[in-house]
């Protein structure tokens, strides 16, 4: 019986040991930033205050630091199109909104959240985020909490894992809404 918990223990120390606590720096040398990324994405948005969950499927292009280009496929065709500067909103080739960071800083701060996830810019999340994580050999696990005021007003937490690159976002909005991406068939180019 002794034996069993001596190589139980034994086990377990070798299991933990290949489990490392995260800090951004390791996210850094860890993850790739390419400077762009083409792929798929699955979507789940959870709107708390209806007790719904709606499904959406597309593809996505994303360019360093210039645009992300969303293309939702299923169940409606739609574009969204964020800059640096802007978020912009297309349907069947016609522009249904516009909303600039210049005149909304709520715009500013979610595009500074979705351009710094998408590009693993681990440097400018560790200027408005805690983290906490693990990285357990090829995979890494992190969460992101608020330590910015303007970030804090809008969104609890953000939960992200993968490989070399970003495989999954959980978005945990203030309002009790909750936005899943799973993202498939990556292809970066450097």
């Amino acid at each position: 019986m002794r034996y069993l918990a001596i190589v139980a223990l034994g086990c377990l120390s070798l299991i933990s040991s290949s489990v490392l606590a995260l800090s951004f720096e390791q996210l850094a040398q860890h993850t790739q930033t390419p400077k762009t990324l083409t792929g798929g994405f699955s979507q789940s948005k959870y709107l708390s205050s209806f007790e719904l969950e709606l499904e959406s499927k597309g593809l996505f292009h994303y360019q360093q630091d210039k645009s992300i280009v969303w293309q939702t496929l299923e169940p409606v065709a739609n574009e969204l199109i964020l800059t640096p500067d802007s978020i912009v909103n297309r349907q069947g080739g016609q522009e249904l909104m516009r909303l600039d960071a210049q005149s909304s800083p709520t715009i500013a701060v979610l595009s500074e959240i979705f351009f710094s996830v998408m590009t693993a810019d681990w440097q400018r999340l560790e200027q408005h985020f805690s983290l906490t994580g693990e990285l357990n050999e090829a995979l890494w696990s992190a969460q992101l909490t608020p330590t910015d005021d303007s970030f804090s007003q809008l969104i609890n937490r953000v939960e992200l894992s993968g490989d070399q690159l970003l495989k999954k976002v959980v978005l945990h909005e203030k309002s009790g809404d909750t936005t899943t991406i799973h993202f498939i068939d990556l292809q970066p180019a450097y």
